[in-house]
Parts: C-alpha cells; structure tokens; sequence
C-alpha cells in the first residue's frame, strides 16, 4: 500500500512595481488580432478579438491567447517574498497573495471588467525574476461595464464510479468599489472524491507469486477557503493593498485490502489518513511617491495548524489483529516584512533596492503507538516525538533594468541573503549561512516575428521543514528519521527559449535548460542502520520544452486550434549508497499534453478533447525502489455550451482510453544493492468518469 506523503507550503503575499510599457505587433490572417497600441514590445488583445469563444472571466481570455500559457509556481518553494515566479501580471503588478496563484486570481475577475491583455517579454519589466513571455491583463477603470458589484460563479461537479459524488468543488466571488475603494470577496472549495481500486500482486525474493490482495483506496479532501482583498488608489498615487484568508483542510483517505495468504487464511488490511488543518493569512502593501521613485512597504503574517493521523491495522484469519498509528500535530507560521524603492533614470534604466526580513517557524509534536488487545493503542517511543524548526533571514537585492538598442533589453538581479536556521530534533543545532544569489536576463527581438529569451540565475530553495522531523510509515513498515544538518538547496541554471509568431498559423516556442544543483534534498544514510531526508553532492540537470498553437483556419477548417505542450527532462544525481549516476527520485522525466478545441462558426457550440501523459523517474530508499506510473494516457473529450441562460456549460467525459494508476515496488533484505525480501506490483482503475463545468456571473 501506498504511504502518505505530507507536504505543506506556506502562503504569502507580495507586490511589485508597476511594468515597463511595452510595443504592439500586429498578427495577420485568422489568429485573433492584437489591436494597434503606442507601446514597445507588446501583443495586445482585447475582449473583443477574443469573442468567438465567449469568454466570462479574465482567465478565460488568457487561456485562449495562441501559444500562451499561464505558469504557477513559487520562489524556490516558498522562500519569502523574493522575485516573481508566475507570467501573469493584474494592472503591471505580480499577484497581490500568494495563497492566490494566477489562475486562481484570473477568475474572479469578470471579462467585461478587462480592458487588454498585452503579451510582453519579461525582461523588459521593471518586476524581477520574470522572463519569457508574461501576460500583463490591465482593467477597464471604475470596473467595467456597468459598475456595481459583478459575482461570478464556477461550479465543477463530478461523478465518478465507485466513490462518493463530488458536488462541492466551486467558487464564489464578488468585486466592485466601496466608494474609492476596490473589494474582492470569495469562497473557493477545491474539493476533491478521488480514488482507484485493483489487484496487487506481492512476489517473494525469487520471484514466486506469494499471493494476491484487492484493494480500493478513496481520497477526500475539502479545503473551503474564505477570503478578502481590499485596494484603493489615493488621489495622490499612493497605493494600499489588504488581504485576509482562512482556511480549512478536511482530509478523509482510506485504503482497504483483502487476500488469502499463506499462513495466515484471509487477511483485511486497512490503511487511514484523517487531517483537520486550518490556517489563516493577513498581509498588505503601501506604496507612496518618494523622491524620484516609489516605496512600497509590504507586510504578511500566516499561520497553520496541521493535525494528522495515519492508521495501519490488519486482521488475520490465523494470527489475530495488529495495528500502527502514527500521529503528528504541526504549527507553522510565517513572518515576513519587505520594503522596495524603485524608479528610472532620464536615460530609461529602471532600478530597484529591495530589503527583506523573514521568520519562519515549525513546531512537531509527533506519537507511534501500536494496537494493543484491547483495541487502546500504547505510544512507543522512537527518537522524534518533538522538533522545533527555526529559520530568521534577510536579503538585500538591487535590480537593473533598461533597452540596449531598440531591439535588445536586459535585465540584472544581484542579491545576498543571510539566514540562521534553528533545529531541536535529532541531530538539531543552530547554523548560519551567506549566500549571493541573483539574475541576469537577455529579450533580443530578432525579427518581426521571432524572439530570443535568454537568462542565467543562481537561485537558493526552500527546504520543507517537516524533513529536520521523524516520521513513521505504517503502511510501507518504513521510517525516516530526522536531520539538523540540512542546508537549503541552490540551483545555478540557465535557459535559453525561442519564441516564434507564425501569423495566421498561429504561435510556437522552444526552450532549452540546464542547471547544476548543489545539495539537492533526496533520500540518504544517516548511520548504519536509519535513513532520511538530506543533501546530495553536486547533481546535473537538464530540460527541454516546447509550446505552442496551431490555428487550423488556413486549412479550411474555421474555428478550430491545436494547442500542445511538451517537456522531458533528465536529473542526474550521485547516489548515495553506490556513488553511480542515476535519475533523481520521483523526478519528471516527461509529460506531454495535446489538446483540439473547435469552436462552430455561427453557434454557441464548441466541442473538443485531449491527451495527456508523463513518466516519473523511480522512487529510491536505501533499502526500497518504488516506480509510480499511468498504464497509458488521460483522455478526454468534451461538448460546451457558450450561452445557457447567460452561463457557460461544460460537460466532459474524462479518462475514455482507461488509464491505470501503476505502482511497482521491490523491497530488499538489506540495502537495495543486496538479495530482494519481496515485491509487489499493482495498477488500479478508476473508469471513466464525468465532469460538468458551469460558469458566469450574476
């Protein structure tokens, strides 16, 4: 069986300078058309160019822009505020809330309420870390058509055979002004009923089958969140921004399995994970004139409190009842302040000093204990009932930005942090670090249609903080125990992507990477007898992606789009235990997504599918190789209604080629470089299903 996998990210809120104004380009033939504008190095596009597929949010214009795709991510997972790691500025700024991501944030924003959206290089803007393409959506002022308050509303049922019904995953959310003031209120509940069942075969070491097991396995989660976003505008150009959210987290996952085993007659397993988190977040921004620039003071707090509990018990035929339960209760928060004082020369070069301070803590209280015959279970002592994680950091960064011919922009990010890090749990000690960080990026235009985008960058990541902590796999008879020693990873990489306007036909990019990873976080021996989380040595990496879209107008096929993205990748680490090369644990060697949309010229109907596929590399412990996989691709195909009394309607029907979840492991008597105990291989199904998909506004 499977073992719960716990990882928990921690929220924040940022805002940045306004963007560099940028210059349309104009497209030809049946690709949507940007409209002229005065600004340099931009693609605009309007509502209007985009309304054959009737769009109700903002999110649903930028989805449809050819050969754009939206990008979400953190800062190296989280750590601080720092540089912008999504393409998607709102009125020339990042994001106001990173519990917020562009997605999320593009549809609560109505699309009558969108004056343009432009299509610019990053690194022409005045906002660090951005490069590539990034869409800049600016709102009609005073909030579009109308005024007033506009609510929009998705709402994304499914029902799935075998599991429970998922009627509760959608959102609701009003903007509008209150007086001079901008509200934004939703409740959002990313709901999920989640499952698959099948036969597991388990092997002994020679390769004789011992026996076979049913399984079905369900994941449910509900994790309703509240939020706020207040945002005025003084008649002077002083800004204000204010956030607030809550949130809860309520996760159910039950693994059953049954088999007749030797020795032991029939045999029921039972694998529970059970969550009761909430969290909650405040942060907000002021940015005033001062001088020849802008100030901008930002300030965030978050706080989580993560209850879990994992329970493993079986009962035998002949050998009675046993069981496992591993308990964890975390606090985490967030504290973060940040000032950024920007402006341009009479030359054109942009500038901006940053200063940032973050405290971040995690508090474990953690308990294994073993089913007694009473049914009562008695804690057991093992080296990690309590860990305190402590992190203070500041960084210093100063950024330069300007056109080096008419063609040509550049952008250069130096910065330098300095951190202590705080750990109580096994091995813990207190540690201090300096590390030069930053980022230098090249957009070269180099023809009307064509676009070079080069950078190099020195990045420090987050480490998870529940690795300084044990942990007990019940399910898998595993543990990991704790380590101080670990050192936040850094990533030295360069990219350099090619972007290229095919006109009517539409819009393509390819893009090559490479980075050298140092004290990447991967499985390793701790003594001679435990293992855990640590570092590697140095380790290379390796990325190849292209994007784009394909217009099928020219071909006498009107409305209709080919929209593909591809990536593979190769991780090459040292191994710990054998010191060869091999792919990085779990590390994504390719994924692949094809999709065809037709839109009926003279109708409200659109109909279409898609493809989607990607492989993993193998899970290794020192003791233990797990390959996680899907037998075969995720297909789907869909049917939608543009106008059913003023919504969209959406109905899909997803996985028709059958996709199964695979899962092999192999488990060794000692070291995986020694004699195998057993293994176990599986693929569970979980049908075909259907998705239905309403949105608009009231």
């Amino acid at each position: 069986m499977s073992a719960s996998i716990r990882m928990s990210s921690i929220a924040a809120t940022a805002l940045l300078a306004a963007a560099w104004p940028a210059q349309a380009q104009e497209v030809t033939g049946d690709a949507p058309s940007p409209v002229a504008t005065p600004v340099a190095g931009a693609q605009r596009y309007t509502p209007a160019d985009l309304a054959r597929f009737a769009p109700r949010t903002a999110l649903d214009l930028v989805e449809k822009i050819p050969g754009f795709l939206i990008v979400t991510g953190t800062n190296g997972g989280d750590r601080g505020l720092g540089q912008a790691t999504e393409n998607v500025l709102i009125g020339g700024e990042r994001i106001a809330n990173k519990a917020t991501d562009a997605r999320t944030a593009l549809a609560r924003i109505a699309a009558d309420q969108v004056a343009y959206v432009d299509i610019v290089d990053g690194a022409s803007l005045n906002v660090p870390g951005l490069t590539g393409q990034v869409a800049n959506v600016v709102l009609v002022a005073g909030g579009g058509a109308g005024g007033g308050f506009v609510t929009t509303i998705r709402w994304q049922p499914e029902w799935r055979p075998g599991l429970a019904n998922n009627w509760l995953n959608g959102e609701i959310s009003t903007t509008g002004r209150i007086g001079g003031t901008g509200v934004t209120i939703s409740l959002k509940n990313a709901a999920t009923r989640q499952g698959h069942w099948g036969p597991e075969q388990v092997f002994d070491g020679a390769g004789n089958l011992l026996f076979v097991r049913d399984e079905h396995a369900s994941y449910y989660n509900d994790p309703p969140r509240l939020s706020a976003a207040l945002t005025r505008t003084a008649a002077n150009g002083n800004k204000w921004n204010l956030n607030l959210g809550g949130q809860l987290q309520l996760i159910d996952n039950r693994t059953r399995g049954t088999s007749v085993q030797p020795g032991a007659g029939r045999v029921d397993e039972l694998f529970t994970v059970t969550e009761d988190e909430y969290n909650y977040d405040i942060g907000g921004d002021y940015e005033l004139g001062l001088g020849k620039g802008r100030l901008k003071l930002i300030g965030l707090y978050r706080f989580e409190h993560s209850p879990f509990v994992d329970t493993f018990v079986i009962d035998r035929a002949v050998g009675g009842r046993s069981g496992e339960r591993f308990r964890q209760t975390a606090d985490e928060s967030e504290s973060i302040l940040r000032g950024e004082y920007g402006w341009r020369t009479g030359g054109g070069t942009d500038w901006q000093v940053a200063l940032e301070g973050a405290y971040n803590m995690l508090d474990v209280d953690a308990e294994y204990a073993l089913l007694q015959a009473d049914g009562s279970f008695l804690p057991v002592p093992f080296g990690g009932e309590k860990t305190r994680v402590e992190e203070k950091r500041g960084e210093a960064s100063l950024t330069w930005g300007r056109a080096l011919a008419p063609n040509l922009t550049a952008q250069l990010n130096l910065a330098a942090e300095y951190s202590e890090l705080t750990s109580s749990g096994p091995g813990g000690l207190t540690r201090r670090f300096v590390r030069p960080k930053g980022k230098f990026a090249l957009a070269w235009k180099v023809g009307p249609k064509t676009t070079i985008n080069w950078f190099v960058q020195r990045r420090v990541d987050q480490l998870s903080f529940y690795d300084f902590a044990s942990s007990v796999d019940v399910a898998n008879n595993q543990g990991n125990s704790g380590n101080g020693l670990l050192v936040p990873p850094v990533l030295n990489r360069t990219e350099l992507e090619v972007v290229q306007d095919m006109g009517r036909w539409g819009h393509a990019s390819v893009a090559f990477a490479y980075g050298y990873a140092q004290d990447l976080v991967d499985q390793i021996p701790l003594s001679p007898t435990t293992e855990g989380r640590g570092n590697l040595p140095g380790a290379h990496l390796y990325r190849l992606t292209t994007k784009g879209t394909l217009l099928l107008d020219p071909l006498g096929w009107t409305g209709a789009r080919i929209n593909a993205d591809a990536s593979f990748r190769r991780n090459r680490v040292r191994d710990p235990l054998t010191g060869a090369w091999r792919d990085q644990s779990f590390g994504q060697e390719y994924v692949a997504d094809i999709s065809l949309r037709h839109d009926v010229p003279g109708t409200d109907f659109a109909w279409g599918g898609g493809l989607s596929d990607q492989r993993l590399s193998p899970g290794l412990r020192l003791d233990t190789i797990r390959r996680e996989y899907s037998a075969g691709p995720f297909v789907t195909a869909f049917v939608e209604h543009k106008n059913v009394a003023g919504f969209t309607v959406k109905l899909s029907y997803r996985n028709l080629a059958k996709m199964k979840d695979g899962f092999d492991r192999t488990v060794f008597v000692d070291r995986r470089d020694g004699p195998i105990a057993f293994s176990e291989s599986r693929q569970r199904g979980f049908g075909r299903f259907f998705q239905l998909t309403v949105t608009g506004q009231i």
